[in-house]
């Protein structure tokens, strides 16, 4: 099953996405990576998840 996830590299959409990967799910996550909070600590969260902030390529879908 695929599942979207808006503000996955946010505080609560990352632990989000962490838990359900762990489950097996498929999953698309949305994030415009703004600088509100920390973009550092965004980018380490998708990293986390497995995406290098070299691979993000901005307004284009990125699978994991």
């Amino acid at each position: 099953m695929k599942i979207l996830v808006t503000g996955s590299a946010g505080f609560i959409g990352f632990h989000v996405v962490k838990k359900l990967i762990e489950k097996g799910y498929e999953i698309i996550g949305l994030d415009n990576i703004n600088d509100y909070y920390d973009i550092g600590l965004k980018y380490a969260r998708l990293s986390q998840l497995g995406l290098e902030e070299d691979k993000i390529i901005y307004n284009k879908l990125i699978y994991i």
